[in-house]
């Protein structure tokens, strides 16, 4: 690795039904110049031959395969990225879990996003509060911050909520706390 990397760490799944979902939703040519896109250190990441889907490969591959589809499909707007994180979500959330969801609140998803994300990072702790009112994620400690970074998580959380029992859910970048955190809001109804 080089310096320029995070040190953060998806698991490799991640990375391959990402692409997956890019060649369904935006073809194959995307799929193929997203790969393209990436640095030379971070394109074997791409290769499910040699990425193990257990395995941890760096965030950069991710949210770079994102940034492309985003400048390519959503006008360089990182607004976009949610929904990529939102549909890859919806995609990937497997039929039993998503009938197990439905009997779940938004309140037990969101207490149960602490332990679903470190199943899938390696850095970070994700938390939940309440704040006037209003449900707030918290992601401490986790060093991958752009725009397009923020909107992708933003939708895949709203993809999750979806599938609980939440009405209308939004997720709402907003600023970070006062220590670097990434926060978003939550609302439904």
């Amino acid at each position: 690795m080089t310096s320029s990397l995070s040190g953060v760490h998806y698991k490799g799944f991640t990375v391959q039904n990402l692409l997956a979902y890019v060649h369904e939703r935006f073809g194959e040519e995307t799929a193929r110049l997203a790969v393209e896109s990436l640095s030379a250190e971070l394109r074997p990441h791409t290769d499910p031959r040699t990425t193990l889907a257990v395995g941890w490969v760096p965030v950069e591959a991710y949210f770079g395969i994102v940034q492309h589809v985003v400048d390519q499909h959503f006008e360089g707007k990182a607004a976009g990225a949610q929904t990529i994180g939102y549909e890859v979500t919806l995609r990937d959330i497997h039929s039993i879990f998503k009938m197990v969801l439905r009997f779940t609140t938004p309140n037990m998803v969101l207490g149960m996003a602490r332990r679903m994300w470190r199943s899938y990072c390696d850095q970070g702790e994700l938390l939940h509060s309440d704040e006037n009112g209003m449900g707030v994620l918290t992601l401490r400690q986790f060093s991958y911050q752009t725009p397009v970074s923020l909107n992708e998580l933003a939708g895949g959380f709203k993809a999750y909520l979806e599938c609980s029992s939440a009405k209308n859910p939004r997720v709402e970048v907003i600023a970070p706390a006062a220590d670097g955190a990434l926060r978003w809001r939550i609302s439904s109804g």
